[in-house]
Order: C-alpha cells, then sequence, then structure tokens
C-alpha cells in the first residue's frame, strides 16, 4: 500500500485525553497508506485554559477519564500531582524514540500516571518505565535533562505554534485538524481511500 502521507500526533503526559489516544491510535491506523509522527508538547505553566486552575472542571477531567477507562478496559488512578517537571519525561520520551521505542515508553509512562497516580518526573518512576521497554535506564534518566533532546522538545512546539493547536491529543492530517481521542474516528474516515 503506497504511502499517502503523514500523521503529525501532538500529545501530553499530562493529559488523560491524550492517553486514551495513545491507547488507540496504532491500532485504529494500521494498514492505512500514513505515518503516524508523534510529537509530544505541554501547556506552558501560564496557560490561560489550565483547568488545575479551575475545581469543578479538574474534578470533571477526573470523573471523566474514569468513564473512558472503564470503557477502554483501562485501571484509572488519579495521579497523585497533577503537574510536575513536563521536561523530564517529554525529554526521556524522544530518547526513547530514538532507540526506536518510543510509543512504547509512552504506553508505560501514561499506565504509570494514570494507572498506577505516579509522579512521572521522578528517577525511580522514569528508570521502572525505562526497564520495563528494555532501555537502559540510567542513560534515559540522563537523558530527561540532556540539552540535546530538550532541543527537539523546542522543535515539536515550533510544529505545534505552525499547526495552530490549542490542546492534545491533536491529529493534522493533509492540513485537517482533528482535535480529541473522540476523533479518531473522523481521522481516519479522512484517511481511507
Amino acid at each position: 500500500m503506497r504511502n499517502r502521507g503523514t500523521v503529525r500526533f501532538y500529545w501530553s503526559f499530562r493529559s488523560p485525553y491524550a492517553w486514551f489516544a495513545v491507547h488507540r491510535v496504532e491500532a485504529m491506523l494500521r494498514g492505512l497508506p500514513v505515518e503516524l509522527h508523534w510529537i509530544p508538547v505541554f501547556p506552558p505553566p501560564d496557560m490561560s485554559n489550565n483547568p488545575t486552575n479551575v475545581p469543578a472542571k479538574i474534578r470533571y477531567i477526573w470523573e471523566d477519564s474514569q468513564r473512558f477507562a472503564d470503557a477502554y478496559g483501562l485501571e484509572f488512578k488519579t495521579p497523585e500531582q497533577v503537574d510536575t517537571d513536563w521536561l523530564r519525561p517529554h525529554t526521556a520520551f524522544l530518547y526513547a524514540e530514538a532507540a526506536g521505542r518510543g510509543p512504547d515508553f509512552a504506553k508505560e509512562a501514561f499506565a504509570a500516571r494514570f494507572s498506577r497516580g505516579e509522579d512521572l518526573a521522578s528517577d525511580p518512576v522514569l528508570a521502572r518505565v525505562a526497564s520495563q521497554v528494555g532501555l537502559a535506564s540510567d542513560r534515559l534518566i540522563s537523558a530527561a535533562d540532556d540539552s540535546e533532546f530538550r532541543e527537539r522538545l523546542g522543535q515539536g512546539f515550533a510544529a505545534a505554534a505552525g499547526d495552530a493547536i490549542f490542546g492534545v491529543p491533536t491529529f493534522i492530517y493533509r492540513d485537517q485538524m482533528f482535535f480529541g481521542n473522540d476523533r479518531l474516528e473522523w481521522l481516519v474516515k479522512a484517511i481511507e481511500p
């Protein structure tokens, strides 16, 4: 099957909705003539629409996440910390991706955050996730603070700005934006011949 393009997949370890999309995206795109390009991003600390500043909204997100997790057969546990040092797990993902283990790392890291409620920026959690996907823990932890991977993360933010995304998960295919886990079906319809 001839490749008809790339799907740019913007996601963040901060978002339970990105977790649900990660859980589904590869299976939904399997066999379609596209390449999935994973681009980690996360909101800046001064984000104007930060749900953690609105207690009712964050409560709703956790309740809604439980409903989605139940529907997908996933364990859900509210994270002990809503926010952390987001640079570390996202740059660790870029290291894992360079080692050919990016999607596996993302799935295990999301499970650590949303199935076990763990802090993804902590060395013990990153080390455990690295081991679970066959990566050297010490190298991944070092990469979490590496300037080269942080620069690559910045390139993802520049791409996100260029695509004018406003949240995650977002999928871009042939200049069409599909925002949200619940838009994966529409993305598939846009790709299908």
